[in-house]
């Protein structure tokens, strides 16, 4: 009982400070203070959990503990979605989930039904290419995305020119790979684009350029705030190992 009546104790003390913090009406506190279980469960109920659920980190964690608890849950429910209405905005979403999930080839009918009944929407060119490259389709990818351009010249799209060059590797177009990474060693907004051009560096030979791309990639990383390195941190993990290995 004593170890319950801390832990009642310390809840009260948070939720009395949260309340002072977030410019909750006095009475609250009051509340807290004198109705010590009710009080924190009222206030947890009607205060806190609706901010927790409007919170998009929240959020996030939630849905992630449900894939992993349930990782066709989703899969479902946007099928479901469609056999309601088949509409063109949820074949895109399925298809979305669809190269999520790793089935990139039911992804690929799915936007190609978009596009035969008209709708050729660069989003929607732009998705198809990607459930191409999860596909090993990667000819097919560099097809689509070259069509994209065509249709739409002003179209720009840092993870599509990504994609672009990163076929052209898997394809083995060594030169027109490297040119397209250069580009986007200037132009990407993160670390994925440079590390992919100097991990090509690399095995093409060309150390020196390599080493210097992973040094900057560290240094930008000092000067950047704690989100941007949370957010690249995958990157940079693997910048820092590859540049150990050249550094050997």
């Amino acid at each position: 009982m004593p170890v319950l009546g801390g832990l009642i104790i310390l809840i009260q003390i948070a939720f009395a400070i949260h309340a002072i913090r977030t410019g909750r009406e006095t009475f609250w506190i009051y509340i807290i203070a004198f109705l010590p279980g009710i009080g924190c469960a009222v206030y947890f109920f009607t205060q806190i959990l609706p901010e927790m659920q409007n919170n998009r980190t929240v959020r996030s964690a939630g849905n992630t503990i449900l894939k992993a608890l349930d990782p066709e849950r989703e899969l479902r429910r946007r099928k479901e979605e469609l056999e309601i209405a088949d509409t063109v905005q949820n074949r895109v979403k399925l298809a979305d989930e669809c190269i999520e999930s790793g089935f990139p080839t039911e992804a690929i009918a799915l936007l190609q039904r978009c596009l035969n009944n008209g709708h050729d929407d660069p989003d929607i060119l732009l998705k198809l290419a990607q459930a191409q490259f999860v596909a090993a389709q990667f000819q097919e990818t560099v097809d689509t995305l070259d069509s994209l351009i065509r249709a739409n010249p002003n179209f720009r799209s840092p993870d599509g020119h990504l994609l672009y060059a990163r076929s052209l590797e898997a394809l083995g177009k060594i030169p027109q790979a490297l040119e397209e990474y250069q580009a986007l060693a200037v132009s990407y907004p993160g670390e994925e684009a440079r590390w992919h051009y100097a991990h090509l560096l690399h095995q093409q030979g060309q150390t020196g350029r390599a080493r210097q791309l992973l040094e900057e990639m560290q240094l930008r990383a000092r000067r950047s705030p704690k989100y941007y390195r949370r957010k690249e941190q995958e990157w940079l993990k693997q910048a820092e190992q590859l540049l150990k290995t050249l550094q050997a």
